[in-house]
């Protein structure tokens, strides 16, 4: 929590820890975007599927795209190699990167939480970022 005194605010070294992860992650994505973005519009790397071929699909759905083009999605476009090196991979993993943010800051808080011996939270912390972990994972998914 913040409170003021005489005009100083304190913040307690979790929330330190939280912000300064939250300000180095965030730096980080932009530059991570922008790049992936631009290896994606330049096409510095190949595509896993043309440009054209996507405006010419627009109409369909992402499962029946899927089953169309067949592309890998999800995570298995970084199961090789020769996946991972396409411009539209790059691109992905940047917004993957992005949503990861908050797992990133909450996992450095968990170290935060456990030198203060705040064992709860520590806990708490500890099992938000197993859950986001997991439905990250796609471990528990009903669909495709």
């Amino acid at each position: 929590m913040t409170e003021k005194k005489k005009g100083v605010i304190y913040a307690d070294r979790v929330q330190l820890t939280y912000a300064k992860t939250l300000e180095f992650v965030s730096h980080s994505v932009i530059v991570v975007m922008a790049v992936g973005y631009l290896f994606y519009l330049l096409q510095l790397l190949p595509l896993g599927l043309p440009i054209e071929t996507i405006a010419g699909n627009w109409h369909l759905s992402s499962a029946e795209l899927h089953d169309t083009m067949q592309v890998p999605c999800g995570w298995s476009c970084f199961s090789s190699l020769s996946t991972l090196l396409h411009g539209d991979s790059v691109s992905y993993a940047s917004v993957v990167f992005l949503a990861m943010a908050t797992t990133l800051c909450l996992a450095t808080a968990i170290w935060a939480f456990f030198s203060e011996k705040n064992y709860f939270y520590a806990a708490m912390a500890t099992l938000q970022v197993v859950v986001l972990l997991l439905a990250a994972s796609g471990i528990f998914s009903s669909g495709r």
